[in-house]
């Protein structure tokens, strides 16, 4: 085989631009591409009407599959037991519905490895041995996701791979006006936490590990870019802390929007213990040029090294955080050489490398 026709599927709500971009990079690259829709639409909350989605999602998929003929169909999902019953039920129906010859592949935006390890139920009875025989490929975005899963001895080591996401790296742009428009001093340098604002992000950390150095630094500004259930606690936090008047909180910002964020803050303050893949907050910070302190997992381990692209902090350990903080603010040259590494870096995760990669995958995952 020698371009595998691939038929991808487009989220409906997070992770749609990372897809899009494969499936444009995959078709620059003169293979047949055609998509489908797979993710639950918004105001959908009840189990029927999620149920009724993912059906209606899998006989479209069945369609545009005898239309388009694939010889692999590549699912955006996650290692999950909700995921996972959508991903079961979707190739159910397609293997009914597409008599052709095909191969599954899963990329995993995040996994719960645990549940390769529950043999009991639907779900280990059923539901899991069903996509251990019927997918070619699980793409993860991690070593460490991929060793985990090969340690439990469940899933074939020749059906897991490494891949990444893609970072549009010519998306930021320096804005003078930036710190005008926040109304931030023109002399401050500024600290950005980007993400879901909950305790497994590291926020707490973020705001009490700020309130340390925030006297030695009169000129500097942290900015909390996001939304979720820790979003009052965290700004009381800082009311109680005392220092309201350095921390801004922009609340939920469209994922286009926050580019500028990136491109026109200083350091990253990332010190998340949720079982990250490939954090995108993490990564587009690294291609924006900006320095970073962040925690030592996942694939930030796979790409970035201490201190040439970042320092690394302990989890849910806030003096971390600020001994990391102060190091770089006392240190410019620590500063400016990280920041002109991270830019070179952030090539890796291009679109036309990552995609690269990516088809080199599928081919042979088609070849087997």
């Amino acid at each position: 085989m020698n371009k595998p026709r691939i038929l991808f599927s487009i989220p409906t709500r997070h992770h749609v631009e990372i897809a899009l971009d494969e499936l444009e990079g995959i078709k620059e690259l003169g293979y047949p591409v055609e998509q489908f829709y797979y993710a639950a639409k918004d105001g959908v909350h009840s189990k029927a009407g999620r149920l009724w989605v993912i059906l209606m999602n899998a006989f479209a998929l069945v369609k545009i599959a005898n239309q388009f003929s694939p010889d692999i169909i590549y699912f955006n999902s996650r290692l999950e037991k909700l995921a996972g019953m959508r991903d079961f039920i979707t190739i159910a129906i397609c293997k009914i519905g597409y008599r052709r010859k095909v191969k599954f592949v899963i990329k995993s935006h995040g996994s719960d490895i645990d549940v390769l390890s529950d043999k009991n139920g639907v779900w280990g009875k059923w539901i899991m041995p069903y996509l251990k025989k019927n997918i070619s490929g699980w793409l993860f975005l991690s070593t460490e996701e991929k060793r985990k899963v090969i340690e439990t001895d469940y899933l074939p080591a020749d059906s897991l791979f490494i891949t990444k996401n893609i970072v549009r790296t010519e998306q930021f742009k320096a804005d003078d006006g930036f710190k005008a428009q926040l109304n931030i001093p023109a002399d401050h340098q500024l600290l950005l936490f980007v993400g879901r604002i909950i305790e497994e992000k590291g926020v707490y950390e973020v705001i009490k590990g700020f309130a340390q150095i925030v006297e030695e630094h009169p000129a500097l500004t942290l900015i909390m870019v996001g939304d979720g259930s820790s979003y009052d606690g965290v700004k009381q936090l800082a009311q109680m802390l005392k220092i309201s008047d350095r921390v801004i909180f922009t609340g939920f910002i469209p994922e286009q929007e926050v580019v500028k964020f990136y491109a026109n803050c200083d350091i990253l303050v990332f010190p998340t213990f949720f079982p990250e893949g490939f954090p995108m907050a993490l990564f587009n910070s690294v291609a924006a040029g900006m320095a970073v302190v962040t925690t030592p997992t996942r694939a930030a381990t796979d790409y970035l090294t201490d201190p040439e692209n970042c320092l690394w902090v302990e989890p849910q350990n806030f003096y971390s955080v600020s001994n990391a903080l102060n190091q770089l603010l006392n240190s410019h040259q620590l500063q400016d050489v990280m920041k002109k590494n991270n830019l070179i870096k952030g090539y890796e995760f291009s679109k036309v490398q990552v995609c690269v990669e990516l088809a080199n995958i599928l081919k042979s995952i088609g070849n087997k």
